[in-house]
């Protein structure tokens, strides 16, 4: 008689779930191109620090597979006095979510590797704002006044839909029976819909490399229960 034992059936069980810190590096080439146009400092080259929150389990029937979710955002201010007593805003942001599929391999009793992809949807953002530095003093008048002409605060909300691939490495850390620390990093690929302004009005001839496609890398700190 064969006795089949339950480490024989079972490679390995992890569920756990923890915040996720990042960089993302997209090319801001053409996007500091068209804001020298309208006098905004240029977005930094150095990356745009995310936050977000992250989960896997690991199959294990499947040995060495793991899926997980993952949602992260980042946002970027940059804002510049005009000489007609106004002030110019424009925030660019990202926000999404994916599913992670994985092949994990243990280096050792501490330390794993893992291979595999996000894919993901989410959406990229450009708010362009101007105001009259009036409204830094309060004046319900100014605030909301009786007709659209004499309004002193005007705001454009770009927006696109983004479908996106993003292959990674990572290598984790089992810090400890319910604690994980993993660091991943990857290039994000990615296709858009068309830009819409406020939702509602198609806009063409946006430049192409508007887009959120770059390297990132993240660290997550995770919970949960690994059984080995």
């Amino acid at each position: 008689m064969v006795s089949i034992t339950n480490a024989q059936i079972f490679n390995k069980f992890s569920i756990a779930i923890g915040p996720v810190f990042g960089l993302n590096y997209p090319s801001v080439t053409d996007l500091n191109s068209e804001m020298k146009k309208i006098g905004i400092p240029e977005f930094p080259t150095g990356g745009f620090f995310s936050t977000g929150i992250g989960g896997f389990i690991d199959i294990p029937v499947i040995k060495g597979l793991r899926i997980g979710g993952t949602g992260y955002g980042y946002s970027y201010d940059r804002s510049v006095p005009t000489i007609n007593s106004t002030t110019k805003i424009v925030q660019y942001s990202y926000s999404g979510g994916g599913i992670t599929i994985e092949y994990a391999k243990k280096i050792s009793d501490s330390f794993d590797y893992t291979l595999g992809a996000v894919l993901g949807l989410g959406s990229l953002s450009l708010n362009i704002s101007q105001f009259s530095n009036d409204l830094k003093n309060w004046n319900i008048i100014q605030i909301s006044p009786d007709s659209v002409s004499s309004s002193k605060y005007t705001t454009s909300k770009f927006k696109t839909k983004v479908y996106s691939l993003t292959p990674q490495a990572g290598i984790g850390f089992q810090a400890a029976s319910f604690l994980y620390f993993k660091l991943n990093g990857g290039y994000m690929l990615s296709a858009q819909s068309t830009w819409k302004l406020e939702d509602e009005l198609e806009v063409s001839n946006v430049p192409s490399g508007i887009k959120a496609d770059g390297f990132m890398f993240n660290f997550g700190v995770y919970v949960g229960l690994f059984v080995k």
